[in-house]
């Protein structure tokens, strides 16, 4: 057992004893944490359509809001409230259960504007070490993992559905993409066609892109001169597509489509784009469910809260946001060494400034892992992407040594 989760077994005992020493038993029970949570935001706000939902040692939470979004697309003040009420029911919850969950992760998402979505994740250890103030609320706030986007596998889903329609109503602006939707608008008759979509799965595979496997039940008329072609593709027949769609291309996010039949060598073809489908890694952490598709783990939550300290790092900090400008900073952790990708750029970028950027990172990204007591990794690499994907890599302990300024910065540069 990791030094980590040794105190953070330690930090629960000692808050359960404070919280529950009147009665010896814990205000909401194993097995009571989903129930506690819905009562406490019926009860005390007013919220009846709240969900829950634990996977492992994961609590999940979904509240759909009417309204998430003003009109200029940031968070709507009275959503705010509702997210933070929400919240404030998870804390009481998860501080006084008996339950060993790690993490949780609320989720509220527009009821009007498709995949608008504001997601909050928190560690179980955060939230107590702060409510028995062993870190500060500054330092806690800075812990917590804040996400306000439109996600993409949603709103790939809807805009392939008004796709589908534009196709079913022959709307005009579908004419030129039907020659894509093999074979049916090359051997039907014209106006016959009907689509109905029969499954959807989607993939996230990037901050704005969603790949999207989707099945179909489609009927049309033979044309004349393509009654043959019954017999392979009666009406009523299943087809299968994969859509590319890209969130930043506004004016026509439908980036590619691939149909499972097509023609070759005077021979009609099939791809098997199932497969195709399950070779693309599902980078989202949310279900259309609103719910976390898997067990959290310390070490993800560290590396997403330490690439957004890279971010606030150079924004936040008077002396540095003069000097700096951050366009981008990404991270996670993969086979046990972290790896953070930012790209940042200084007013006169001399070499000096090259060494401060490198030097505020690795002494920041050293303070959080020790504050952590996390050790299950094997070094760490940091690279900046605006200087020519200047690379820095450090072991555990050199970390851990610059950390403690016994290693200079520039043995590494």
């Amino acid at each position: 057992m990791t030094p980590c989760l040794n105190k953070y077994k330690l930090l629960v005992i000692i808050l359960l004893s404070i919280v529950l020493s009147s009665c010896n038993k814990p205000s909401y029970p194993t097995g009571k944490v989903e129930d506690s949570v819905l009562k406490l935001c019926k009860d005390e706000y007013k919220l009846e359509n709240v969900k829950t939902k634990i996977t492992g040692s994961t609590l999940g939470v979904y509240i759909p809001v009417e309204g998430l979004v003003d009109p200029d697309l940031k968070l709507n003040q009275d959503a705010g409230k509702k997210i933070e009420n929400v919240a404030m029911s998870i804390h009481r919850v998860i501080t006084s259960t008996d339950q060993p969950l790690k993490f949780y992760i609320l989720t509220a998402r527009d009821t009007k504007t498709t995949g608008a979505e504001f997601i909050l994740t928190g560690f179980v250890y955060d939230v107590v070490r702060v409510r028995l103030f062993d870190i500060s609320r500054g330092e806690y706030f800075q812990r917590i993992l804040r996400d306000f986007r439109f996600n993409p596998s949603i709103a790939g889903e809807q805009k392939i559905r008004e796709l589908f329609n534009s196709l079913n109503q022959n709307a005009s602006l579908a004419e030129n993409v039907k020659s894509i939707f093999y074979p049916i608008y090359l051997i039907g008759k014209k106006n016959t066609q009907k689509i109905e979509i029969a499954e959807v799965e989607s993939k996230e595979i990037s901050d704005r892109e969603s790949l999207l496997y989707v099945k179909t039940k489609e009927e049309y008329e033979a044309a004349p001169g393509f009654e043959a072609y019954t017999a392979i593709f009666p009406p009523g027949f299943t087809n299968e597509y994969l859509f590319l769609v890209d969130l930043s291309l506004l004016a026509s996010p439908v980036k590619e489509v691939v149909s499972k039949y097509f023609y070759s060598n005077n021979e009609i073809r099939q791809r098997n784009l199932k497969d195709t489908f399950e070779q693309y890694k599902d980078i989202d952490l949310i279900g259309i469910d609103g719910f976390p598709k898997k067990d959290l783990d310390i070490g993800w939550f560290l590396g997403q809260q330490i690439s957004r300290r890279i971010k606030s790092l150079f924004e936040e900090n008077k002396k540095l946001k003069n000097k700096f400008k951050v366009a981008s900073s990404l991270g996670g952790i993969e086979n046990n060494v972290f790896r953070f990708k930012f790209n940042i750029s200084s007013d006169k970028n001399l070499p000096e400034d090259e060494k401060r950027i490198f030097s505020e990172i690795l002494k920041m990204t050293g303070t959080v892992l020790h504050l952590y007591s996390f050790e299950d990794y094997k070094g760490a690499e940091f690279i900046n992407g605006l200087n020519a994907e200047r690379k820095v890599y450090l072991s555990k302990e050199d970390l851990e040594k610059f950390r403690k300024n016994k290693l200079k910065i520039e043995k590494l540069l």
